[in-house]
């Protein structure tokens, strides 16, 4: 399993060749309730119809929800690594799921030892 991080939905949305060869060829792919807020957040979602394909997009995958277990496992992080808390939320998600993140941002993730990281390209 892979939790994709927000930085290969954003290559994907600006068609990058890398990103849908990636998307492609990977099919257990999951992704945190932060990923979505930060797509969301862009200013490019002003836009209703581009907010819609980016929500129609995420909906092909399973999303996961921040609940109390995975924010104490991301409180831990953030402490323990001195992380963002989007980061740690985002990490805590790959780790209770027992999936890989992948990220073009290994330096953000890379010091946090409970987790798999991987730059997809």
């Amino acid at each position: 399993m892979k939790l994709v991080d927000t930085d290969i939905f954003i290559d994907l949305l600006r068609g990058f060749d890398h990103s849908r060869l990636f998307f492609a060829e990977n099919e257990e792919i999951i992704f945190s309730a932060i990923t979505e807020a930060e797509l969301l957040s862009g200013q490019q979602c002003k836009d209703t119809a581009v907010r819609e394909k980016v929500l129609h997009f995420l909906s092909q995958f399973e999303k996961i929800t921040v609940d109390n277990p995975l924010v104490q496992i991301a409180a831990d992080f953030r402490r323990k690594y001195g992380i963002a808390l989007p980061d740690a939320i985002i990490a805590a998600s790959a780790f209770v799921h027992d999936a890989t993140l992948i990220t073009r941002n290994i330096k953000d993730f890379e010091k946090i030892r409970e987790i798999r990281v991987e730059k997809p390209y």
